[in-house]
């Protein structure tokens, strides 16, 4: 199913946010398959909901009331609460806890993001939910060099500790011992991991091992390439996206590249923009936009 053609038939935003978060290919995988989702799951996730996903798109007040009902609105909390709302919603999975924390003496040793009932098995399930969004930088093969777009995150730092830490979280003694006095047994720990890579604007694309074939792609430049790459195009058309955009772009008119190369000068701290380019391309493309420094950077912190 094409991701791009079912958005756009449903109005509401933030009830495109849910088909997004529902219906995207996934980003990260598991060494051991059962431990994350396959395409197949979330194409099923999105059929089981869908009558309720166009009722929802005519009525979307109870969705809305759902997201404002949570005082931290940065980016992957309100992935987990999307996904939340589909737990509600649907016929198989039911949520028993979300967002628990593993404490003792003060300290705080983990948190399960969602307990999960699969009512047709009766098993319970640990859901690990993550979405990130990586800029790579030759060698792309290696896991290492992507990083996040203001580089406090790295790819093979989050993935361990994903892998080594959070999905192992069932197996403390002390998470055991929480989850047995609320009569849970927690069959296995699962990775929903969903984002975008972006890929230097030439080259080669390649991904580390750990990256799902078909995750969604983007490409990124700096921005003394951006003003060289786009001086003579005058039919693109671009869009400055808020990070509440950097999963589906709200309606509204595209700027043109002036606009655009303002919105740069302005910049009292140069920092990577993601923009969504129109008619440059045979379909629209997301775009990071970094400072010219930004390599030099991201290699430096490799070095130490």
């Amino acid at each position: 199913m094409e991701l791009q053609a079912t958005l756009q038939q449903f109005q509401s935003p933030h009830v495109r946010d849910l088909v997004w978060a529902i219906l995207s290919p996934g980003l990260m995988k598991t060494p051991d398959h059962n431990q994350h989702f396959p395409d197949r799951f979330y194409q099923q996730a999105f059929a089981g909901i869908l009558p309720h996903l166009i009722e929802l798109d005519r009525h979307p007040a109870p969705l809305e009331a759902h997201l404002e009902h949570t005082t931290n609105h940065r980016l992957g909390p309100y992935f987990e609460r999307l996904w939340l709302y589909w737990l509600r919603h649907n016929p198989r999975y039911r949520s028993l806890a979300h967002n628990v924390q593993i404490q003792a003496e003060g300290k705080t040793f983990g948190e399960f993001d969602l307990i999960v009932l699969d009512q047709q098995t009766d098993e319970i399930e640990h859901w690990e939910l993550a979405i990130k969004f990586y800029l790579g930088i030759p060698p792309l093969n290696n896991e290492t060099h992507w990083f996040g777009p203001h580089q406090k995150d790295r790819l093979d730092l989050k993935y361990h500790h994903l892998i080594e830490k959070q999905l192992r979280l069932s197996r403390h003694s002390l998470a055991k011992d929480y989850c047995q006095s609320r009569g849970w047994n927690i069959s296995r720990s699962r990775l929903l991991c969903k984002g975008r890579l972006f890929y230097p604007s030439h080259g080669e694309p390649a991904h580390p091992s750990n990256i799902e074939r078909h995750h969604l792609r983007g490409q990124w430049m700096t921005e003394a390439e951006f003003r060289h790459q786009f001086s003579r195009q005058e039919s693109v058309g671009f869009h400055w996206l808020n990070k509440d955009e950097w999963m589906v772009l709200r309606s509204r008119a595209p700027s043109n590249l002036q606009q655009i190369l303002e919105r740069f000068n302005q910049q009292r701290y140069p920092h990577p923009v993601q923009l969504l380019v129109n008619h440059w391309q045979e379909t629209p493309v997301r775009l990071f936009v970094v400072p010219e420094n930004w390599l030099d950077r991201a290699l430096a912190t490799l070095a130490r």
